[in-house]
């Protein structure tokens, strides 16, 4: 029985032993693996800011983009001289437009009947003519 008791504690031993050589493998490999995860919310934390100073330096780009830059842009085109005769043309052509969409709108409302014909002098006319 002694003889058993000594296979035992032997066995025992060993378990032991085995047990706290994995306890201290786990506690190695976790301790590897916590510095290795602080490292890497370290580097996403840098890579966060830089892009959050990324964005910022666009949101400016964007603004100064849309006030001062379009300005800018229309000014170079507008003292062009390869320009010159197409900002004419655009510049006649918009005048032109606007005139007529005007007459046209006024002619509208006229025959509505909107307006008294007395008040509308060439609708007067014209419709006297017909």
């Amino acid at each position: 029985m002694k003889q058993k008791d000594e296979e035992h504690k032997t066995v025992l031993a060993k378990m032991e032993e085995s047990l706290n050589n994995a306890r201290l493998a786990y506690e190695s490999m976790m301790a590897g693996a916590e510095a290795d995860l602080k490292d890497r919310i370290e580097e996403m934390e840098m890579e966060n800011a830089s892009l959050r100073t990324k964005v910022d330096d666009l949101r400016e780009t964007k603004a100064w983009m849309l006030s001062e830059g379009a300005q800018l842009l229309a000014k170079n085109i507008h003292k062009g001289r390869e320009m010159t005769a197409a900002v004419a043309g655009v510049n006649n052509a918009m005048s032109a437009v606007g005139i007529n969409s005007g007459l046209h709108a006024g002619y509208v409302h006229a025959l509505q009947k909107k307006t008294p014909h007395k008040e509308v002098p060439l609708l007067t006319a014209m419709l006297r003519r017909n």
